[in-house]
């Protein structure tokens, strides 16, 4: 039996056991469009799970005499499980619908502009693909801050092993007099600027890596270098001391 005449069956019976053959048969559409909220602090498992209640309700609405394949049916009503999830639950803050929802948006442009164009879009860009004004996709970027933090236990990406636990440093002993050496500040002035930018957002604003190149139009991997020189740079200065 062809999943057409599965899907009619089911629609005609509404057996549970055929329900089931057909949220195995379409489970990798549920898993693929998951995937496209990975990273942004919500469990992998949890956001398959609601994209799969969504599955379950494309295949319970599906008509296939509409003559729709049930992908095209399907995806939009697996996305609003997954944009609903986020907008409810994933967030510290309550904010307005149409926030939230142009921050899912940019997102995704975020990531198919930085494919096309081989480097991180530009505000124009993004609000070039998204029609929105740049005020309102800065606004939505900034939303993001509102997001809850994800666990320290927490997987790196849907394909890490280690946690974020795991990837942080010992406890330096060399930092313990910072305080009778200099101040924090002074130290922090004495990087350049965009290096002093990106350590005021990754440790005063709290934002992710990802967060802080799309605020500094820089690729992830230029914060990560760019954050990891900066705190070498700051561990040698206090431990030398006072700059004259």
């Amino acid at each position: 039996m062809d999943l057409g005449e599965l899907h009619r069956e089911y629609l005609d019976s509404r057996d549970p056991a055929l329900a089931q053959e057909l949220v195995e048969a379409h489970s990798g559409l549920a898993h693929r469009l998951a995937n496209r909220f990975s990273n942004r602090g919500e469990s992998p498992d949890d956001l398959i799970q609601v994209a799969m209640l969504g599955l379950i309700k494309a295949i319970d609405g599906f008509d296939p005499d509409r003559g729709l394949r049930f992908s095209t049916y399907a995806t939009p009503t697996i996305l609003g499980e997954l944009k609903r999830h986020f907008r409810d639950r994933g967030w510290a803050v309550r904010l307005p619908r149409r926030v939230h929802d142009l921050y899912l948006t940019v997102q995704h442009a975020i990531d198919d502009l930085a494919q096309e164009l081989g480097r991180s879009p530009t505000l124009q860009e993004i609000a070039d693909r998204v029609c929105a004004s740049v005020d309102n996709v800065v606004e939505a970027i900034e939303a993001g801050g509102f997001r809850r933090s994800a666990s320290i236990d927490a997987q790196l990406g849907p394909d890490a092993e280690r946690s974020l636990s795991s990837s942080l440093g010992d406890e330096d002993p060399h930092l313990a007099g910072v305080d009778h050496q200099l101040t924090l500040a002074a130290v922090v002035r004495r990087l350049p600027e965009v290096e002093q930018e990106v350590v005021r957002l990754r440790f005063v604003e709290g934002l992710t890596q990802l967060e802080i190149a799309q605020r500094v139009g820089r690729s992830q991997m230029q914060v990560s270098r760019l954050l990891a020189r900066s705190l070498e740079r700051l561990r040698g200065w206090v431990s030398e001391g006072p700059a004259a």
